[in-house]
């Protein structure tokens, strides 16, 4: 009990949201674990077949104990639409509210509530005319994901034959033996920092290189983009602590592999040994902000492809890209396009500098909008700078994964898309349309 209350004080200390959103599990964690110590044989808990999880927090643990043909929303009066139970939520399919203010937890129990995810909205014991208005919706949804289906096994082309490829935004071994894998033209978006924080130190060279070999094995001969190590913001290790009073504009992403360049060798030593044979490796450097950064980075490449070479083997010079995700990359686009073979824009990061909205702020959620006309046109910036050097420019963020935006961004000449594997048939099929 004191170990477990001593890691939730340390993630408490440090200030950002997704750390006290782990507190919150080690917490939870904590009661159950004594739960279990002081009674044999705790009882356990039947859930109705139609069941909404409701309170103050809801956990990750909680979400998991309750059988997936009865869970059917969730509401929340903390956390966020990025939380970890939120993106589970949508990996399920199932409707989930968070950071409800005055949430009467106690006095909802038994009640009917009608859970709008999209607009974040929740109707208690709604009005008859509430409910046929929701029921409508709901049917017409599932229509839309019914017509979707019919075009599984179908190539991702618009009516008039131009291919439009989808990719997959992954960050697990695992994720990549889906049954929706086959559907993609390749990995747009390895998270590599993912396994980084499920350890408790860095994993050794050699270990990367069986993890990076897994995934360029699952999709060769299609392309697999691998982002080097992007920590910091809401993504800290908990072996390497960065403490900072404004997270998402301090110590992150390159910034640190710069600074600590051993870190940054480790990893793209890994990567090319993992794509010997395969050559179908492509690596991505995040939070770039210019170009002295890019040329930095490159000449730390070479440096691991020449040690490797030396060492005997067969590697090469993959292509190299760049993430645009911070205001200043739109305005330098030409110079880092004549710099690098192809572009990725973070539209999630890239939205919330450029209007300048923490999308993990509850208070300030509703001014978060990836298609505000500041972020269209500075797409279409990035499109025209990268036509110039014909670099081809794609989206990574969860624009990508949205069928409302899918023509917006074919319009505006994004070449290709990476999303998470539920997305994949409603932007498919709106390709295809």
């Amino acid at each position: 009990r004191e170990s477990i209350h001593a890691h939730a004080q340390v993630f408490e200390a440090m200030d950002d949201s997704y750390l006290r959103e782990r507190a919150s599990d080690i917490r939870d964690l904590g009661r159950r674990i004594l739960t279990h110590l002081q009674s044999g044989s705790p009882d356990k808990q039947d859930y109705p077949a139609e069941t909404i999880l409701v309170g103050d927090e809801v956990s990750a643990v909680q979400l998991a104990e309750v059988p997936k043909d009865r869970l059917v929303g969730i509401v929340a009066a903390s956390g966020s639409s990025s939380s970890h139970v939120a993106i589970l939520a949508r990996a399920m399919g199932v409707p989930a509210v968070m950071g409800v203010t005055d949430l009467p937890v106690n006095r909802i129990n038994d009640r009917e509530l009608v859970i709008d995810g999209y607009r974040g909205r929740v109707y208690v014991s709604p009005a008859a005319s509430v409910k046929v208005e929701y029921e409508r919706l709901a049917d017409e949804e599932r229509a839309l994901t019914a017509e979707a289906e019919t075009v599984r096994g179908l190539p991702p082309e618009s009516t008039d034959g131009v291919a439009f490829p989808l990719f997959l935004n992954t960050g697990l071994v695992h994720e990549t033996g889906n049954h929706n894998s086959e559907e993609f033209a390749g990995i747009g978006l390895y998270r590599t920092e993912l396994p980084f924080m499920v350890r408790d130190r860095f994993p050794a060279e050699s270990v990367q290189v069986l993890n990076y070999r897994r995934v360029l094995e699952a999709f060769a001969p299609r392309p697999v983009t691998l982002r080097t190590l992007d920590i910091g913001g809401d993504k800290p290790l908990p072996y390497f602590p960065v403490v900072e009073q404004n997270p998402f504009l301090g110590w992150r992403g390159v910034r640190i592999s710069l600074d600590h360049p051993e870190i940054f060798l480790t990893q793209v030593r890994a990567m090319l040994r993992a794509a010997v044979d395969l050559d179908n490796l492509r690596i991505m450097l995040p939070m770039i902000t210019g170009v002295a950064e890019v040329d930095e980075l490159k000449l730390l490449l070479t440096r691991a492809c020449d040690e490797l070479e030396e060492e005997g083997y067969a590697v090469r010079m993959p292509p190299i890209g760049v993430m645009v995700e911070v205001p200043s990359a739109v305005f330098m686009i030409e110079e880092l396009a004549r710099r690098v073979d192809f572009i990725s824009v973070g539209t999630n990061d890239l939205t919330q500098y450029l209007l300048a909205v923490d999308r993990n702020n509850t208070r300030v959620a509703g001014l978060y909008d990836d298609l505000h006309p500041t972020v269209l046109r500075a797409l279409e910036q990035v499109v025209r700078g990268a036509r110039l050097f014909n670099r081809p420019v794609g989206i990574c963020g969860e624009l990508a994964g949205n069928p409302m935006a899918t023509a917006l961004l074919m319009g505006l000449g994004v070449e290709s898309l990476s999303m998470s594997a539920g997305s994949l048939m409603k932007v498919k099929w709106v390709v295809r349309s």
